[in-house]
């Protein structure tokens, strides 16, 4: 999956790679990556040491993948056996854009093992790549959405193996699927405002459709599963870079783990990190309707 015009450096845990996608070309879709045949090959996640991240990355993938058979492997294993064609990885990868001068984000991607892996990991064909937390987070703030992030995954294969557009286009596919919620109910969780948007704001834009929450009620509604809530989630570097980094701001189902809304921006100084206005805007137009 080709990623426009910029350098993306991946280092797939311990081991570093570099890796160039283009982001406004994707990759050509081809038979063989219409993932239908996921279900005869087997899922290797990779785990490098018993952190509690990985530990609960081990169980959300052990209680929510279902499409394949699942083995865990260590990064040495990883670097054995990506050009088989028998696995499907999931690792998590460390990226850094081109102005960037260190690793800013760290993404949970979906990789499919195959001889151009002997290029580079960057040759791999990306499933999808989902930004997961800032390099070397230790909040544990992501820990309650590591289920929501399996069944994102889970679904996009389904996706795919049904729609050839959603395997060209890949993340994008998600950009606006707010027409699909409903009635439910939206929750923003304070800490993913940006300077520029107001608690106050979003409640009147939203009305009685949503509101903006702390993040332990963001939390609870996520582990409980509750049904027709949506909650925000806003992944950007601790500390941004100022026309090189980027935010990623997304909105999932709590209950279902669908992606409905995914935007990828750079962070400048009219665009800072988290959600600006535009997007609430955006979010609230299936509700004026």
């Amino acid at each position: 999956m080709k990623r426009s015009g910029v350098k993306f450096i991946v280092l797939a845990l311990a081991a570093l790679f570099t890796a160039t996608f283009a982001f406004a070309q994707p990759k050509i879709f081809s038979k063989k990556e219409n993932l239908k045949d996921i279900g005869e090959k087997t899922l290797m996640v990779v785990i490098e040491n018993n952190s509690f991240l990985n530990l609960s990355l081990k169980d959300a993938v052990t209680k929510c993948w279902d499409l394949s058979k699942v083995e865990f492997c260590s990064t040495d294993d990883f670097n054995k056996f990506k050009t088989d064609t028998s696995y499907y990885f999931l690792v998590k990868v460390n990226g850094q854009f081109k102005k960037e001068d260190d690793p800013g984000i760290e993404f949970l991607s979906l990789l499919k093992g195959g001889p151009d892996a002997i290029m580079g990991v960057e040759k791999m064909y990306d499933v999808l790549s989902l930004p997961l937390q800032p390099v070397d987070d230790g909040s544990g703030y992501i820990l309650p959405f590591l289920e929501t992030y399996i069944k994102i995954i889970k679904s996009h294969v389904k996706r795919v193996q049904e729609s050839k557009v959603a395997a060209t286009i890949g993340i994008s596919w998600y950009s606006n699927r707010l027409s699909k919620i409903g009635k439910s109910n939206i929750l923003i969780n304070e800490a993913d405002l940006s300077e520029f948007t107001t608690a106050e704001f979003v409640n009147a834009q939203l009305q009685e459709n949503g509101k903006v929450v702390d993040e332990d009620v963001i939390c609870e509604a996520v582990e409980k599963s509750l049904p027709k809530i949506l909650v925000s989630i806003s992944i950007a570097p601790d500390e941004p870079k100022k026309n090189s980094s980027y935010c990623y701001k997304m909105l999932v189902g709590a209950e279902d783990g669908e992606l409905y809304y995914y935007r990828k921006q750079k962070v400048t100084a009219k665009t800072p990190k988290g959600f600006l206005p535009e997007d609430i805007k955006k979010i609230a137009i299936p509700f004026i309707f």
